[in-house]
């Protein structure tokens, strides 16, 4: 950060701040123009990012409450920066201030001259000479900030299929969307999947042209390998801070042919598979990602080169670095989803020191085609599995763990169920269930086409998952009642149903008024009754897991749903009509 000082900033009564924004109004030489200043005894100061709220307040508030200073800021943001103004300083009865906006002077010379005009405005203003006691009043009616128009895009933060519902319909009414995805491709949890409930379609198949719709739609901006880093600002006038993670190869010259991934020698854990599939270091997350695009894991790269030589279109950038994007939003949709609860936590039922208890996403790639075994269920050791246990509310319904439902177990569980018996229709499958919670449409016809194919539905939740001998199969203790006899089962694969638990608690908040969140760390709807996607800031809506379990379904109406709430909220602030 520099500073340009021209006397004793508690000697002069006039402070000039200029933002030095390079996506803005690069086209300025600031220093220079803050040098022509000092030379006319004025007191400058050029800060790198005016609209972070830290700085605003290291560079503007406090010395303008110390020394009662009249303040020029230049800056791009001015509605936003007028906001904090009205907020912080508007009771203060001393602070007279003027805004320019720099995105509007075309050079350093036309920048320099309006300047020393608004200098001289600011020194003798008529307006101030009266004898009205609201001196206040007078300053800001004489100093209205210039070119402060509402920024007529949305911002959509996480690319699930909430995200992507969300952003389609935005675009589609011809509202810009950027979207946000911290991951390499599109399609979240989702695409994980290999099939959906209660029909039993492919889930990719599903997810696949929103995918692609999203990433080629004029209107809609993606930014994969990202995340938003901070947000500031105030309803209508956001301002989002976002770190692009290095991908190490250039997405604008990389073709997706895998020749990269062919020649090189590190193997890692893919986490897309859930650590059940090695890959290498620089791959393609899976098949049908979007952007079909290579990454590379910086972590486990050995700088070896041959990535680099195998590449026809030197795409590969091992120099790369994180940069900082800015965007000025009028509406910001949340739909991060959960995530899913560690099993580790559940010691009784053998997670992690078991091979043969997996996760309902783990079982996922298990059975999907593009997963570790390429669609063939076998248990960790090699054989096709006789008996297979499905235990629900694991960490859900628990006062130590979650002690709320987590919607899509039970339902989650009866399709794998089903799948199981695709793959080993002689299998034994077996649920243990608290409570079945099959409210949906059609979802109840799923429990008893199970129950038809043979499933079996025991009411008890076991105690412990324990291995009678090496390499044997593991012995599922339960009892029905608290008072009734113990029982056991033998299984060659048990299945945890784990809940969902809110995303991880973040820092990005810097307004005066963030989105609330419940005690379960889930963001918080403005209303108590259901069905809503209004978070508790105007302009700021809600989508998916962000606040709450929910299905794809459910997903999916609720990413048209706050599509529709921006398009009235950026009519209602914008004053269009179309």
């Amino acid at each position: 950060m520099k500073q340009f000082e021209a006397v004793d900033i508690r000697n002069t009564a006039l402070q000039i701040v200029l933002c030095r924004c390079p996506e803005r109004h690069g086209h300025l030489d600031l220093d220079q123009v803050a040098r022509k200043l000092v030379a006319d005894g004025v007191s400058v100061r050029v800060v790198d990012t005016l609209c972070d709220y830290r700085t605003f307040s290291q560079e503007v508030l406090e010395p303008c409450r110390q020394h009662q200073k009249q303040l020029i800021l230049g800056a791009c943001s001015l509605s936003l920066i007028g906001e904090l103004l009205e907020q912080t300083l508007g009771r203060e009865t001393h602070s007279v201030w003027s805004l320019i906006d720099l995105k509007e002077v075309r050079d350093a010379t036309a920048l320099y001259g309006l300047l020393r005009a608004r200098r001289c405005a600011a020194e003798y203003p008529e307006s101030l000479r009266s004898s009205t006691p609201h001196r206040l009043g007078a300053a800001r009616s004489l100093f209205r900030p210039i070119g402060a128009k509402v920024p007529y895009r949305a911002l959509v933060v996480g690319g699930g299929v909430g995200g992507c519902q969300a952003a389609l319909d935005l675009a589609g009414m011809n509202i810009p969307v950027t979207l946000v995805e911290a991951d390499d491709s599109l399609g979240g949890n989702m695409a994980r999947l290999d099939k959906t409930f209660p029909t039993l379609d492919c889930s990719i198949c599903i997810l696949g042209p929103r995918l692609v719709d999203a990433a080629s739609h004029p209107n809609i901006t993606v930014w994969a390998s990202s995340r938003v880093k901070r947000i500031s600002g105030r309803p209508g006038h956001f301002l989002a801070e976002i770190e692009h993670r290095p991908r190490y190869v250039d997405m604008t010259l990389c073709s997706g042919c895998g020749a990269c991934a062919e020649v090189c020698p590190v193997i890692v854990p893919s986490a897309w598979n859930a650590g059940l599939r090695p890959r290498k270091a620089i791959d393609i997350v899976f098949e049908q990602a979007v952007p079909l695009r290579a990454a590379i894991q910086k972590a486990y790269c050995i700088e070896c080169g041959l990535c680099v030589r195998a590449c026809e279109r030197q795409a590969i950038r091992l120099d790369e670095e994180p940069r900082i994007s800015r965007l000025h939003a009028a509406a910001i949709i949340l739909s991060e989803g959960a995530q899913l609860f560690n099993a580790a936590h559940l010691g009784s039922y053998g997670y992690g020191r078991f091979p043969e208890v997996v996760t309902n996403m783990e079982f996922e790639r298990l059975v999907c085609a593009t997963g570790p075994t390429h669609g063939a269920l076998i248990t960790p050791f090699g054989s096709r599995p006789r008996s297979v246990v499905f235990i629900q509310c694991a960490g859900s319904r628990n006062r130590r763990f979650l002690p709320y439902c987590s919607v899509t177990c039970c339902t989650a569980s009866i399709k794998e169920a089903m799948l199981v018996l695709e793959h080993e229709p002689e299998a034994q499958v077996t649920i243990f269930f608290n409570d079945i919670r099959t409210a949906g449409k059609s979802f109840e016809s799923l429990l008893l086409r199970a129950r038809e194919r043979g499933v079996r539905f025991v009411k008890a939740l076991p105690d412990r998952v324990e291995r009678a001998q090496d390499q044997g199969p593991l012995t599922v203790h339960y009892r029905s009642t608290p008072t009734s006899k113990a029982h056991s089962l033998q299984a060659d694969l048990v299945v945890l149903a784990v809940g969902v638990v809110a995303p991880d608690a973040d820092s990005r908040w810097v307004m005066r008024s963030a989105p609330q969140k419940d005690r379960y760390g889930f963001y918080q709807e403005a209303f108590y009754w259901g069905g809503q996607t209004h978070s508790t800031v105007p302009g700021i809506f809600l989508v998916g897991g962000c606040h709450g379990p929910r299905d794809i379904t459910q997903t999916v109406t609720e990413g048209s749903a706050a599509a529709a709430h921006v398009a009235k909220w950026l009519r209602h602030i914008s004053g269009r009509r179309e």
